[in-house]
This record gives structure tokens, C-alpha cells and sequence, in this order.
């Protein structure tokens, strides 16, 4: 199972999603399906998750997972998850801070 998420851009802000069963934000993303691409995974779950087109430009390889950078488009429907942008992370994370610091850094580095 290839696990691939999306950060989307805004400026110096970034979408993340509410996840309940976690009670924390994290990056929207999930697992690719059979014959998908890194790049169509995330769109597909930004789409799924935040309602939203995505365009990616780039990617960032971490050990365990892929992250697509790109930016948000127009709404496209209604995403299954509550999202908000972000300009820092806010403390309630799905997973630890420092995981989101280095992948933030490295995304922002990467992206430019």
C-alpha cells in the first residue's frame, strides 16, 4: 500500500482536514489505488476530503509516504471532512508535531 498526501499552498498557509476518528487535523491523503499515480491520488482524495480541486507541482519523499505540493482550486462539491487553512500548526495534530515540522520545511524548501 503506497500512501500519498496532498499540501496545498495558499501563500504562507496550508489546508489540513479534521479527522474524527483520530481527533486531530492532518493532511488530506490516503492510500493510491491499483495502476494510480502518486499525482492522481491526491487530487482524488483533496477532492474527497476537502470538496476542492488540487493541482500538484511537485513531490516531497518522506520514509513512509509521498507528499504532492500543489495548490488548492475551486470547490468541486462537498468534501467529506471539515478543513481549514493554516498559517502555523494549530496544537490538536493527528499525529506528532515534529512529523508535520520536517515535512512542512522539507515541502516549502522542495516547492520552491
Amino acid at each position: 500500500m503506497r500512501l500519498v498526501l496532498a499540501l496545498a499552498l495558499e501563500d504562507s498557509r496550508f489546508v489540513l482536514v479534521r479527522n474524527a476518528a483520530r481527533k486531530g487535523w492532518e493532511l488530506p491523503g490516503g492510500a493510491a489505488e491499483e495502476g494510480e499515480g502518486d499525482e492522481e491520488t491526491a487530487i482524488r482524495e483533496f477532492r474527497e476530503e476537502v470538496g476542492r480541486d488540487f493541482f500538484p507541482r511537485g513531490k516531497v519523499k518522506m520514509p513512509h509516504f509521498v507528499v504532492c505540493v500543489g495548490r488548492m482550486g475551486e470547490p468541486i462539491g462537498k468534501g467529506e471532512m471539515e478543513w481549514r487553512l493554516f498559517d502555523s500548526l494549530p496544537p490538536d495534530l493527528a499525529f506528532p508535531r515534529g512529523e508535520y515540522e520536517v515535512l512542512l520545511r522539507r515541502a516549502l524548501e522542495d516547492a520552491e
